[in-house]
């Protein structure tokens, strides 16, 4: 019986040896899953942090406004709502010594950046985050500063500010690595591969909003050397076109004014047409100068006091053609040339010089015809008074559709009747 009974305590001891260590293994599994559910949990959280990171640094991209400023705000949002310990972002120096300029900062920084060699230059000391990413294109990444044996170069400095962990992400443009991007934070094995690949969504748009304001400023920097190159260029034309202006007016001075006149016409005409900004300039240009063939006809001839023969009609009539020759070797924007040669021809064919009809006209040319016309007939000439705007007027009236484009008569009536137009000896400026 005492056998019995000692080999049933032996047996129950064993038992509860066994249970006590059944129970220690499920207590272990159970805090093991804790921590796995904990830090799965504070993994989700810093992914959803860094979401939050990326979307907010999303508006930054679309708001700064030059270089420094998306650096620094990049860098100010990385911290504030990342919650990192620091944040600093630098371009690789193509300099001697290979250095990093920091371009933005933010969080703990004190005096972290200048104990350290920022450089991407190779050493025996070897190099920090910022530079191990920039020399291989890749995110570095240092899960544990203080185990971690290729940090010892920065490692100090780094304990010193409280720095765990850091992870630098390269800036990388078409022509290669040109930064990098680091982050510090003050807990260890914080950044896992979910973070880091969103952390690199962030340097990938910072260098990319690098790049476009590169871009901007190349574009604002052309656009403002073609506005220089353009205003230059119109004064040149501008001091061309009256050159061209008065030459017409020293050898007929009775006309003094007329291609100014027609000029102002025309170009109110176009206005009421609904002509484009563009159309408008090319129009008032060709109106400055469409009487340039005019230098070619005898002086005698253009001040005539009487009535022209056929003849000295015929020899007029040439300026058109002439005028075309002239200005055809200029490089205008508009076709200033072709306007000029047309601008006596008539819908009915009956213009001259090549006796053109309807659409074979340019638009520009039928304005600057009626508009030459209304002008003629309300100024003096050498063989005739002045007959004034109403007899204009009523000429263009009883021959639209005829020889007048209808659509231009119906905007020039308009101009005098409804807009007040009227002329005016003034300088045109360029």
């Amino acid at each position: 019986m005492e056998r019995t009974a000692t080999r049933n305590q032996a047996k129950s001891k064993q038992q509860l040896i066994q249970e006590l260590a059944l129970l220690r293994e499920k207590e272990m599994a159970r805090k093991e899953a804790d921590h796995k559910h904990l830090k799965a949990e504070n993994g989700l959280q810093r992914v959803n942090r860094a979401l939050e990171t990326v979307s907010a640094c999303h508006k930054v991209l679309v708001q700064s406004k030059d270089k420094a400023e998306l650096f620094q705000e990049i860098c100010r949002v990385i911290v504030d709502v990342g919650g990192y310990s620091m944040a600093w972002a630098g371009i690789a120096r193509q300099d001697r010594n290979k250095s990093i300029q920091p371009l933005g900062s933010a969080g703990a920084v004190n005096s972290y950046l200048d104990s350290i060699k920022t450089s991407w230059a190779e050493s025996r000391n070897g190099v920090c985050p910022a530079g191990k990413a920039i020399l291989s294109g890749e995110p570095f990444v240092v899960k544990n500063i203080l185990s971690q044996g290729e940090v010892m170069p920065w490692r100090g400095e780094a304990l010193k500010h409280g720095f765990a962990s850091v992870a630098s992400l390269p800036l990388i443009s078409k022509s290669g690595t040109f930064g990098a991007l680091s982050l510090y934070s003050s807990e260890p094995e914080i950044f896992n591969d979910d973070e880091v690949g969103l952390l690199m969504e962030i340097a990938d748009n910072l260098a990319y909003g690098i790049m476009a304001l590169h871009s901007r400023t190349e574009r604002y920097r052309a656009e403002s050397e073609a506005k220089t190159s353009l205003d230059k260029l119109r004064k040149a034309l501008g001091a061309i076109i009256q050159v061209l202006e008065q030459t017409v007016e020293i050898r007929d001075p009775y006309t003094a004014g007329h291609q100014r006149r027609v000029a102002d016409l025309a170009r109110a005409i176009a206005e009421a047409m609904g002509l484009s900004e563009d159309r408008k300039d090319g129009i008032r240009i060709a109106g400055i100068i469409h009487d340039i063939g005019k230098i070619y006809v005898p002086a005698e001839i253009l001040s005539k006091p009487r009535r022209l023969s056929q003849i000295e009609f015929n020899l007029i009539k040439t300026h058109s053609q002439v005028g075309y020759d002239v200005l055809k070797a200029i490089d205008f924007p508009w076709p200033v040339a072709k306007i000029v040669l047309q601008h006596h021809e008539r819908i009915d064919g009956s213009g001259y010089p090549h006796n053109l009809r309807g659409d074979e006209i340019m638009l520009e040319a039928k304005i600057l015809g009626v508009a030459d016309v209304v002008e003629a007939m309300a100024s003096h000439r050498p063989y005739r008074p002045a007959l004034g705007v109403d007899a204009a007027l009523q000429e263009i009236s009883q021959n639209k559709g005829i020889l007048y484009e209808p659509a231009v008569v119906d905007a020039c009536i308009r101009v005098f009747r409804e807009d007040n137009f009227t002329f005016k000896d003034v300088s045109l400026e360029f």
